[in-house]
C-alpha cells in the first residue's frame, strides 16, 4: 500500500514558514489521537494537522468530528502495541508520508499521537528556522549527551534534496534497507540508522521535550517550559494509565464516544 498525495491535499495544513505538521493513526489508536489534537485546540493547531488515517472506520468517525483526514483504506485498523506485527507497516507508512512531503519542498513536523501538548510547539520551531540544522528531534534517552537512541516520535526535518534522499523508503534500495529495520524498532532505527550519520541533527532537550521515562522517573525536572510529553516507554494501553496518572488524558467521557 503506497501513499498518494497530492499537492491539494496538502495545501491547507502548510504553515507560514513552510512547515507540514502530520500524524498518522488508525481507528484502534484513534483515542490518543483525538488526546494529542485536544491538547494543541488552546493553540488553534488542532485543525492545522495533516492526519493521515489508515483505515475508513477511524476515518469516518475524524470526519464526524470536524477533521478532514486523509484516508488510504489501509487493512490495519486495530492497535498494534510496539514491535509487534502491523507495528512495523505503520511505522513504514509514517516514514513514506515524511518522504511524501519533502518532496513537495515542504518542511515536516511528524507527531505521534501518544504526545500531549503543554505549550505551543510552532514557537520552537520558528526558532529552528533561524538556526543551522536539517533535524530536530527528541531524545530516547535519559540525559541530554546520550544521543545514540533519537525518538521518530517528534522530528522536525528540512526538506532538502540531500534529506529527501536520506528518506527515500519508496524506492527498491529503501524498502530493503527499511525490511532490515523492521521489528526492531521500525523506522526509528531507520532514522538513527541511515539518516542521523548524514546529515546535522539536533536532539531536543530532555527538560523541554521528555520521553515517557525521562518523565515517569524524574519529574521533578520537567520546568515549565516545557513542550510537550511524549508517553512511550510503555506499551500497550499502560499509555491510556499513565495520562490519566499524571491528569493528562483531556478527553470526557462524551469525547471518547
Amino acid at each position: 500500500m503506497s501513499i498518494h498525495l497530492t499537492r491539494e491535499q496538502l495545501d491547507p495544513y502548510i504553515l507560514s514558514d513552510g512547515t507540514v505538521m502530520t500524524t498518522v493513526t488508525n481507528n484502534g489508536y484513534l483515542l490518543y489521537t483525538l488526546n494529542m489534537l485536544k491538547s494543541l485546540k488552546p493553540f488553534g493547531l488542532d485543525d492545522k494537522i495533516l492526519i493521515l488515517c489508515l483505515d475508513r472506520k477511524g476515518a469516518d468517525i475524524l470526519f464526524k468530528k470536524g477533521y478532514q483526514p486523509i484516508c488510504i483504506d489501509h487493512i490495519i485498523g486495530r492497535f498494534c502495541p510496539w514491535n509487534t506485527k502491523g507495528y512495523d507497516e505503520i511505522c513504514y507508512l509514517k516514514m513514506e508520508l515524511v518522504y511524501r512531503i519533502l518532496s513537495f519542498g515542504k518542511n515536516v513536523l511528524l507527531v505521534d499521537g501518544d504526545i500531549v501538548f503543554i505549550k505551543d510547539p510552532i514557537t520552537d520551531v520558528l526558532q529552528w528556522r533561524e538556526m543551522t540544522g536539517e533535524v530536530w528531534i527528541q531524545n530516547d534517552a535519559q540525559n541530554d549527551q546520550d544521543t545514540n537512541n533519537l525518538c521518530t516520535g517528534y522530528l522536525y526535518l528540512r526538506s532538502s534534496p540531500r534529506m529527501i534522499e536520506l528518506y527515500d523508503c519508496v524506492s527498491a534500495t529503501g524498502q530493503e534497507k527499511y525490511k532490515k529495520c523492521a521489528f526492531d524498532n521500525n523506522d526509528q532505527t531507520y532514522f538513527n540508522k541511515y539518516v542521523k550519520p548524514h546529515c546535522k541533527v539536533n536532539a531536543l532537550p530532555l527538560e523541554k521535550y521528555p520521553n515517557g521515562k525521562m518523565f515517569y522517573d524524574h519529574l521533578k525536572l520537567v520546568r515549565n517550559d516545557t513542550v510537550l510529553v511524549h508517553f512511550n516507554w510503555v506499551k500497550g494501553h499502560l499509555k491510556m494509565a499513565k495520562m490519566k496518572e499524571h491528569k493528562m488524558w483531556l478527553l470526557t467521557e462524551e469525547e471518547e464516544r
